[in-house]
């Protein structure tokens, strides 16, 4: 569609509301603190929209969501560690936003999360060692953004074994490839190009990458 406008203050009355979709319109102004009211909301998607602001800090009091599609769109600011509150959350989509400061280590707590996109924004500090604790992850892609230190050897191996898509590339990552970075069992996609990383790459034992499909590590 083409709706425009911006979303209504008002939203937050919808207390009976477990959708939000407002998906590919051209809907601009901010997120209204009364989206925080919505108890019963499991699914918020306003992916495409020309959105601006920051994500309000009321938004991590809907303790039912499941699905958090804020992509493409043009929101700044950080991500609280609020998001580690969303105990039910298995999609949080936020890429190709502005979005800045570190990825908060919650998210680490968020045990059913399947796929964190937050690729394409101006994110920095390192990639969290709690990204380990994320056993349901599917899909993470974290590529494009100003993230620095070492990749933590937590987000390979049996920690995460239903891992199919990784994608760390277009940062400032350095150090060496981890050991087990091939102990991924499910892993089909594997990105780590354009970053600082040094050293020589760890063997593949026999076994490993049995499902790898395409692998870019140009340092």
């Amino acid at each position: 569609n083409k709706i425009t406008g911006t979303i209504p203050t008002e939203v937050g009355n919808l207390v009976e509301m477990y959708e939000f979709l407002l998906y590919n319109n051209k809907i601009s102004g901010t997120i209204p603190d009364g989206i925080g009211n919505l108890d019963r909301l499991t699914w918020i998607d306003m992916e495409d929209n020309q959105i601006f602001g920051t994500i309000p800090d009321s938004f991590y009091s809907n303790l039912n969501l499941k699905g958090v599609i804020l992509k493409n769109n043009s929101l700044s600011g950080t991500i609280s560690d609020r998001v580690g509150d969303l105990s039910k959350l298995d999609h949080f989509w936020a890429s190709f936003n502005q979005l800045s400061g570190e990825i908060p280590s919650t998210f680490g707590k968020c045990l059913n999360l399947e796929e964190l996109e937050l690729q394409n924004n101006e994110l920095t500090g390192s990639i969290p060692e709690e990204f380990g604790n994320m056993e349901s992850m599917e899909v993470l892609s974290v590529e494009s953004n100003q993230l620095t230190g070492t990749i933590p050897s937590t987000i390979f191996g049996q920690n995460i074994p239903g891992l199919r898509l990784l994608y760390l590339g277009d940062n400032e990552l350095s150090g060496p490839v981890p050991e087990n970075y091939g102990q991924s069992p499910r892993l089909k996609d594997l990105y780590m190009n354009d970053n600082l990383l040094t050293g020589t790459l760890p063997a593949i034992a026999e076994g490993e990458f049995l499902f790898l499909g395409e692998y870019l590590i140009v340092f």
